[in-house]
């Protein structure tokens, strides 16, 4: 009862989270426009790139368009030597301002944990240990018990750790090709990072009622079962962008973005790509994050529940170190390439998780 009092518990905290997620990226554009307004000025996702690049003597044949967006923001397009720095110097200080969003919203996120705190589950009262002998044959098979399930909890973290790399590309390339390749001139980039929250809050209902589903029918999911699938589900949203990518004939975002802004604007695409991408990551990301903890609860071993807890937290933080490598694709190669790199991590993840399945339930349920 414990473990599907847990199950359940899970997606629905990080319904909660993601509340905070969703609210915060409106309200941080509306701080840093309005800092910038309150100095003359409009907001551009494309000129504080342009800006430092004219100060440090790289802007090259993109000078023209500089020009012209000073001019458009309400800056002196005579004086880009004057205009730059200061509307960097505004922007950044707008910058810092759109922080008191995040603030206010890990407060919410404070009360809303105090509030509820009491559907979380809660560890049980120590018992009194007893001690026991174990004859040699027992030590020895509940030494490789211990093991079978450290193989299978190292097994599942190696595959997390690509899925993170692959998912939290929507804080890095995806929101470079929000900014880059995506009509979203009515819409600040950073909006889009209020996409995924959204589908959190509105999906977890209905992926919950398929397994519960599935498990009526007779025909349970097992856990690494639905972490293979949500690799797949990764997959097919990269997949998705390297066709679109391939059949716009998509340069890297560094050649697309020193191209005539004429030209530029006729390739880019609608919002749709990014809400399509968005949809399948998010429907990957229930099948894996809150799935994967309840696993480890599973599988580690009682007096290295809290270690192993710790070891998928490490899991997500190398994910995250590995980041870096989206955007540097995306600038440097044709931006096909950059997705199916991360559609091929997902794909083998996935064939990899389904080749472990039959050992990993086997594990869990000893």
């Amino acid at each position: 009862m414990g473990n599907w009092t847990t199950r359940r518990r899970i997606p629905n905290l990080l319904r909660f989270y993601k509340c905070r997620c969703l609210v915060a990226p409106f309200i941080a554009p509306l701080l840093r426009s309005w800092w910038l307004n309150r100095n003359g000025f409009v907001y551009n996702a494309d000129l504080p790139r342009l800006c430092h690049d004219f100060i440090n003597g790289s802007i090259g044949g993109n000078l023209g368009n500089l020009q012209k967006l000073a001019a458009e923001v309400g800056g002196n397009a005579a004086d880009l030597a004057s205009f730059c720095p200061q509307y960097l110097d505004v922007f950044n200080t707008g910058v810092h301002y759109s922080f008191i969003a995040s603030v206010v919203m890990m407060l919410v996120s404070l009360i809303i944990f105090m509030t509820s705190k009491h559907l979380f589950p809660m560890p049980g009262k120590k018992e009194q240990v007893v001690v026991q002998e174990y004859t040699e044959e027992e030590k020895i098979t509940m030494a490789k018990e211990i093991k079978q399930r450290m193989y299978a909890l190292f097994a599942v973290l190696g595959i997390s750790v690509f899925f993170w790399f692959s998912f939290h590309q929507n804080g890095q390339s995806l929101s470079f090709f929000a900014r880059d390749f995506v009509k979203t001139d009515s819409v600040a980039p950073e909006v889009w990072q209020a996409v995924n929250p959204f589908f959190v809050i509105f999906l977890t209902p209905v992926i919950m009622w398929v397994f519960s589903y599935f498990t009526k029918k007779g025909k349970p999911l097992s856990t690494p079962k639905k972490i293979a699938y949500g690799m797949g589900i990764a997959g097919l949203a990269y997949l998705f962008l390297m066709a679109l990518s391939m059949t716009m004939g998509y340069p890297s975002a560094e050649t697309f973005r020193n191209i005539s802004p004429e030209l530029s604007s006729v390739m880019k695409v609608g919002p749709w790509v990014l809400i399509l991408t968005y949809f399948l990551l998010t429907m990957a990301e229930l099948f894996i994050s809150p799935l994967g903890l309840s696993f480890v609860s599973k599988v580690a071993p009682k007096h290295l529940q809290g270690l192993c807890q710790g070891l998928w937290l490490g899991a997500t933080a190398v994910g995250n170190i590995l980041l870096w490598i989206g955007p540097w694709m995306y600038n440097k190669y044709s931006l096909w390439i950059c997705w199916l790199v991360f559609a091929l991590v997902c794909i083998i993840s996935m064939s990899v998780m389904f080749g472990m399945v039959k050992w990993l339930e086997r594990v869990t349920k000893s």
